[in-house]
């Protein structure tokens, strides 16, 4: 007990003096690729936008990829590869500093052996110290359920330390999600018990839409609001079904919202 008490007296001194904004760090958990956790991220940043909230976005794909990645979608987005040295000490200190409601950091694939680790050893000096910043975990699952077993894994090591959102995103209509997959009925129901995660689902886009947008790094919002100068995603059955997409995404991040809001 008096080396416990020690340690939060430490950590509190790292927090003496700062004057930190509280906020939302909002991460993928990034286990399985090309399930659709930019599209997820980059669908979130226009809801978080379209509540007038201000955000810090991050892109820490160390593929350096031109096309699909967040950065290509918001210009703004910083470039800050997971495998360079330090990079999520950066990411926490840009995160303290910025002033900003919420903070979205896109990862690549099988990030989990670095984030992991890191998150770990800091997150008892962030919450003995006062760090007003508060973590969720987006897990993104598809048909595959290698997906849903990624999702599990990281919050066997995670645990509390996040609060958790899962997101069913759906490649072709009437599919089934690999979060329902039988096999995992008894791990998800006891993942469900110990951390009550907010669970929603994306409907399957329609797939030349879908497919343009990432090769012509547009979003929802630049294609329903006509923002883009690309013939084939001005065409009027485009814009409807960007519209509607984008209605239907941002009422399930609302039934979210108690875990994604600062």
């Amino acid at each position: 007990m008096a080396e416990k008490k020690s340690g939060a007296a430490s950590a509190i001194g790292v927090a003496e003096g700062l004057d930190i904004k509280p906020k939302r760090v909002v991460f993928p958990m990034a286990g399985k690729g090309g399930v659709g956790k930019t599209t997820v991220m980059a669908t979130l940043a226009e809801w978080y936008q379209s509540l007038g909230l201000r955000i810090e976005m991050f892109d820490m794909d160390p593929e350096n990829k031109t096309e699909g990645s967040l950065k290509a979608f918001f210009p703004s987005a910083q470039k800050m590869p997971a495998m360079e040295e330090r990079a999520y000490d950066r990411l926490l200190g840009v995160s303290m500093e910025a002033d900003a409601d919420v903070i979205l950091a896109d990862m690549g694939a099988a990030q989990g052996h670095r984030m992991i680790p890191w998150f770990e050893e800091f997150y008892t000096v962030m919450q003995g110290s006062g760090i007003p910043l508060r973590w969720t975990a987006i897990g993104v699952v598809d048909e595959d359920i290698a997906s849903a077993r990624s999702v599990l894994e990281w919050a066997l090591e995670l645990q509390g330390t996040v609060d958790y959102v899962v997101v069913e995103n759906f490649a072709a209509s009437g599919s089934v999600s690999g979060w329902r997959n039988a096999k995992l009925t008894a791990e998800v129901a006891a993942f469900r018990e110990a951390f009550n995660p907010a669970e929603i689902r994306f409907d399957a886009r329609r797939e030349d839409l879908q497919q343009l947008m990432r090769t012509r790094c547009v979003t929802l919002g630049d294609v329903g609001d006509r923002k883009t100068d690309i013939a084939e995603l001005r065409r009027a059955e485009m814009m409807l079904r960007a519209r509607t997409y984008r209605f239907r995404a941002f009422a399930e991040f609302s039934k979210a919202q108690e875990v994604l809001l600062p």
